[in-house]
């Protein structure tokens, strides 16, 4: 199964044939996700536990959910009784036969020399058709699929809400530029909770900027980076104000204390010292 091409013919399904349930897109790149995993076979076991943790719907929502893929021949579907049913994803592209059949209709009513020379014409279709591939994808080598591949590792298989927009990102940029953007996502340690929202700032960002090759996009990670730590370093601490305690705050009812004394409170300190003085010759006498 052509695992591009596939996906593109599922979203031309939902866009011109027919629309599906949140539910019904989610099973179903649900079971794409196994599929790939089981390396593409046509028939494949899947658990009920597998398929609710993946897709998030309930044990009923799968049952309703599968049947309806089956009547619109999307899926099939087999029941093992205990064991784990067996699904079987449908090709939904059409796989373009018609160069083969005239090659064969060529070799058969024409010369070697013409025969040549439509095997030389088909092989320059195939080069320019291989050219285009990469072209849609990237010339560093990173695909769409390695796109998908990436997020599913660090957060599960792209559920019905990633998945148009991703799909949407990289037809606006080289799929190298999406890759990147996960690979930062990635060493942020970003919950796949916050995942989208996450890439979602990271890719308007870009596109505001005119961000669109890997080059600028590294470039504007570095500047970043750098920035963020040049203002954290250059950050100093807050001194701690320091203030009179209460006792010592100047206040209408307890003025703070200039060290001199007031007339009352001299002429009683005054007052004080003579009595003292009085009483100290009387104590001198009773010792003689």
């Amino acid at each position: 199964m052509n695992y591009l091409m596939q996906i593109r013919a599922f979203d031309d399904y939902r866009l011109y044939k027919q629309k599906l349930s949140a539910g019904q897109v989610s099973l179903w790149y649900t079971l794409m996700s196994i599929n790939n995993k089981a390396g593409w076979s046509t028939w494949f076991t899947a658990a009920n536990a597998t398929l609710e943790s993946l897709s998030g719907l309930s044990r009923s929502g799968i049952v309703k959910n599968r049947n309806v893929l089956k009547q619109l021949n999307l899926i099939d579907f087999s029941s093992n009784g205990r064991k784990a049913t067996s699904y079987r994803v449908c090709v939904l592209y059409t796989s373009d036969s018609a160069q083969g059949s005239i090659q064969r209709s060529v070799q058969d009513s024409t010369q070697r020399s013409t025969q040549t020379s439509v095997q030389g014409s088909s092989a320059l279709i195939k080069q320019n058709e291989t050219k285009q591939n990469e072209t849609d994808d990237d010339d560093a080598g990173i695909t769409r699929a390695n796109v998908i591949d990436k997020w599913t590792e660090l957060w599960g298989f792209p559920n019905a809400i990633a998945m148009p927009e991703i799909n949407e990102w990289l037809d606006a940029l080289p799929a190298d530029v999406v890759d990147f953007a996960i690979t930062i996502a990635g060493e942020h340690q970003v919950k796949a909770a916050g995942s989208l929202k996450y890439m979602r700032a990271v890719i308007e960002g870009w596109q505001k900027r005119d961000i669109s090759t890997l080059d600028q996009a590294k470039k504007a990670a570095e500047d970043h980076d750098r920035r963020m730590k040049s203002e954290h370093s250059g950050r100093k601490p807050t001194p701690a104000k320091e203030t009179l305690p209460t006792w010592a705050q100047d206040t209408p009812e307890k003025p703070v204390s200039d060290g001199k004394l007031s007339p009352e409170q001299q002429a009683a300190l005054d007052a004080r010292i003579k009595k003292f003085k009085a009483r100290r010759p009387e104590k001198e006498g009773a010792e003689a």
